[in-house]
């Protein structure tokens, strides 16, 4: 979307102060006003806006209908396995909802399943779940839900990279002896407890990397969200072959989005309905409504 230039934003705020003199009556509105007048009285400022809404709404026109991944399933669980997820929007927006949708259908096609859960927020979903308490054993079992609220963030890091570790080890044994990888997928809800932002790369952060960008070969992925952009590692984002946005505020969240969104998308984002979500694989990019998750019988265990 191309900027307005100084010309058409003077301009327009003309026609925004004659408006207003005109309807108020103002006999003076056939003036024409000085520039620094309508510095003063915020005419400028209203006018860019004003031109940049008019803008955003022309090239949500261009896309209505947009849906490049019609014949895309609404849950691309194979897609994540091979790229990776990310799953980004404000609280309440139902991130949690689209996780669970998610998880189960991953299950459901024979994908193996690791719930971290910091919020007590997948009591409902029906795996098994283990309660991670300080200094306990790590176990390493499939299809389970970690409960890792009674723990401290970084004590959730050292066990998230601990398993992370131990599964990336067996995977590759596996692959060593060329037997047939077990498909993993670790769903990371509050990502940023696990990779905080600019560290992905460090060394503390080594065995989550390798995971998360390496795992993939082994049959290993993840499924990560955050509600805040500025919070996590935006190289994860980056590397995420595939992203649900969900309802989004906040002018730096808005800002930051726009390094992997269309900007007619971004637009939208704001004022998206509980329940939506825009489904983005690459360039390209779907609108999904979303059920709310039900209680099912557990699939496996």
């Amino acid at each position: 979307m191309a900027t307005p230039n100084k010309s058409e934003i003077e301009e327009k705020a003309r026609e925004l102060w004659h408006s207003d003199r005109f309807r108020g009556g103002d006999p003076s509105f056939e003036v024409s006003p000085e520039l620094d007048e309508l510095r003063e009285e915020g005419y400028l400022s209203l006018a860019q806006s004003y031109l940049m809404r008019d803008r955003a709404k022309s090239e949500i026109e261009e896309y209505e209908g947009y849906n490049d991944l019609a014949d895309l399933d609404d849950y691309p669980i194979k897609e994540i396995m091979r790229e990776g997820g990310f799953v980004i929007g404000g609280r309440g927006s139902g991130k949690t909802n689209l996780l669970k949708l998610l998880a189960y259908e991953a299950l459901r096609i024979g994908v193996k399943v690791k719930v971290v859960d910091s919020a007590l927020n997948w009591r409902d979903f029906p795996l098994p779940t283990i309660k991670v308490r300080r200094k306990s054993t790590i176990v390493v079992k499939l299809n389970r839900v970690y409960d890792v609220s009674r723990l401290a963030v970084l004590e959730i890091r050292n066990f998230v990279s601990e398993m992370m570790k131990r599964d990336f080890e067996e995977a590759v044994a596996l692959k060593d002896a060329k037997l047939e990888p077990i498909p993993l997928l670790y769903i990371l809800e509050e990502i940023q407890n696990v990779i905080p932002s600019n560290t992905l790369r460090t060394l503390k952060f080594l065995e989550v990397s390798r995971f998360v960008t390496q795992g993939r070969n082994f049959g290993l992925s993840y499924l990560a969200s955050v509600q805040r952009l500025s919070t996590t590692d935006t190289t994860l984002v980056e590397i995420s072959g595939v992203k649900f946005w969900l309802k989004l505020e906040g002018e730096n969240n808005l800002r930051k989005a726009r390094s992997w969104l269309p900007k007619f998308v971004v637009w939208r984002l704001r004022d998206l309905e509980v329940g939506s979500a825009y489904l983005q694989i690459g360039s390209k990019v779907k609108l999904l409504r979303l059920p709310l998750f039900e209680t099912k019988k557990v699939i496996a265990k």
